[in-house]
């Protein structure tokens, strides 16, 4: 029974696959497209990127990630513009998101991860070019600590920081939709902290984590239904996230100095 349920919440969020293309920020969709290594001088070209009239509403609706990795401190300025501009983000089928980029697609308000995509997890590393070992190990400690607190202070569940911590930065643990269902995470990441509540009061229990707590799964002519009510919630509660983006001040124009 359970093994069903999981099959039909990871299909839910399906979509197409993404375009090969080098490492970029461009038009995907009625979104943007973050897709390539994260490098120094990558959050500038973002902010040059969404300042365009074009490229300043795709920027709002959704971003989209392909990554396998970068540089973190890069990735941390990167994910502070998404977190402040209350961005969703999402890694669509056929792509993944792995290290730094992790710390992006935790950084939405909401989250998306969709079936034949996977998200990834490891130790950080950095490298100074200067020092001493004991200076390049107290750095690296430093901003350790300074990632964890970020994404802890997103909802990143304790089991996930824990298999990042426990992972070499060689060696990579992958996340996929179905590992996350198995351990009853899918919505504990899929929502910023104090957001799902917000958007259960306007748009009822979320039917994910209602299905999980225990409730048989539809049955095959119950399916269609039961998707079509995830499909309305989701839609309800990106209406939410939508109202946030224009309201209590914080707008992504303020955020880029326009």
């Amino acid at each position: 029974m359970m093994r069903a349920l999981i099959t039909l919440l990871i299909s839910v969020f399906a979509t197409a696959c993404l375009p090969a293309a080098a490492a970029d920020i461009s038009a995907y969709q009625r979104g943007v497209l973050i897709q390539g290594t994260i490098e120094k001088g990558d959050y500038a070209r973002i902010i040059g990127f969404v300042r365009h009239p074009d490229n300043y509403g795709r920027f709002a609706r959704m971003v989209y990630l392909d990554s396998s990795g970068g540089d973190v401190v890069e990735a941390i300025k990167i994910a502070h513009l998404l977190d402040k501009s209350y961005a969703a983000t999402h890694v669509a089928r056929g792509a993944r998101c792995y290290s730094a980029c992790f710390i992006l697609w935790m950084s939405g308000v909401t989250r998306h991860v969709s079936s034949g995509a996977t998200l990834g997890v490891h130790r950080i590393h950095v490298q100074l070019k200067e020092g001493s070992i004991d200076q390049q190990s107290a750095y690296v400690s430093q901003i350790a600590r300074t990632v964890e607190n970020y994404m802890s202070g997103l909802g990143t569940p304790r089991l996930i920081l824990d298999k990042m911590n426990a992972t070499a930065p060689t060696d990579l643990f992958v996340i996929s939709p179905r590992w996350l269902a198995e351990q009853q995470l899918l919505t504990a990441v899929s929502y910023r902290l104090g957001f799902i509540d917000a958007a259960q009061a306007r748009c009822g229990p979320e039917p994910v984590a209602l299905a999980m707590k225990g409730k048989a799964p539809p049955a095959d002519g119950e399916a269609e239904g039961w998707v079509s009510q995830i499909k309305s919630w989701i839609t309800c509660a990106d209406e939410l996230r939508a109202s946030n983006q224009r309201g209590d001040g914080v707008t992504i124009a303020a955020l880029i100095g326009e």
